[in-house]
């Protein structure tokens, strides 16, 4: 019920137009460990954020940049406690794929958090401001809204080495010209969240071995879908959410092996 809520309050608030606030700001979250930094805003990086997260009305100062520094390295926090049996239970990757990286908030925390800061981490992206997002819907492969140089001011900014972008439109928004395999492979309110993983998981899994894992924001329209039952092994986890305080979404971890999510 709360969830629902919570849910319903956030969507006013878009509709008002009233944009964030920072009593909504999870306290424990906003607490934690700081391994996400945000540089200072400029105009240029408030319009990038703003395509990708709109319903944050951010300006290019100190305020502004404080909040986005403290949602984004809290949100990092929720999911990893969600993930931690699992990323815990892994030996160090020799490659990650962050499918949307946004940002790059949880390529800088996973590379501090978990001691990966030499772990090369492919991040599959475009440049673009066309959006089509949906709610768990179908799969568009000409919707994108990052910024590269956006996303190479903040990973440098937080010293993050070993990545590289992989442009999306380039590679015709599909998957099977990456490197992988991959040892863990994610996607954080892009797929499983605008659109459903139907519509990717025989891609991704592609890029997986036996041993990978895989994880994924879950809309609250998700539905389970016949492809996942008996072709790999999953959980759905509950997360906590920085931003609105008191509410929770969903992450699907999946591997191959039923073997690899035991723990």
């Amino acid at each position: 019920m709360n969830r629902v809520f919570n849910r319903l309050r956030t969507i006013a608030r878009k509709k008002l137009k009233l944009g964030h606030s920072w009593r909504e700001l999870d306290p424990y979250l906003a607490s934690r460990d700081l391994l996400f930094r945000a540089p200072p805003l400029t105009p240029e990086l408030v319009a990038a954020i703003k395509r990708i997260s709109p319903q944050f009305h951010l300006s290019a100062d100190e305020r502004s940049r404080r909040f986005w520094e403290l949602n984004q390295n809290g949100l990092c926090w929720g999911e990893y406690e969600a993930l931690a049996p699992f990323l815990e239970n892994l030996e160090t990757p020799s490659a990650v794929l962050d499918v949307g990286p946004g940002m790059g908030r949880s390529v800088v925390f996973f590379k501090k958090k978990l001691g990966w800061e030499q772990v090369p981490f492919h991040l599959y992206e475009s440049t673009g401001r066309s959006t089509r997002f949906t709610r768990a819907g179908p799969r568009f492969d000409d919707s994108f809204c990052g910024d590269f140089d956006a996303l190479e001011t903040i990973l440098r900014f937080n010293g993050v080495e070993a990545f590289e972008i992989f442009d999306a439109v380039e590679l015709e928004a599909s998957f099977e010209r990456l490197s992988g395999p991959y040892d863990f492979i994610y996607s954080f309110f892009a797929v499983g969240f605008h659109w459903s993983l139907e519509h990717f998981l025989a891609e991704l899994l592609a890029q997986m071995h036996e041993r990978s894992v895989g994880a994924f924001t879950l809309h609250d329209r998700f539905d389970r879908f016949e492809a996942l039952d008996g072709v790999v092994a999953y959980k759905v986890l509950d997360f906590r959410r920085s931003w609105p305080r008191r509410q929770w979404s969903r992450l699907l971890v999946l591997s191959k092996s039923a073997e690899t999510l035991r723990g």
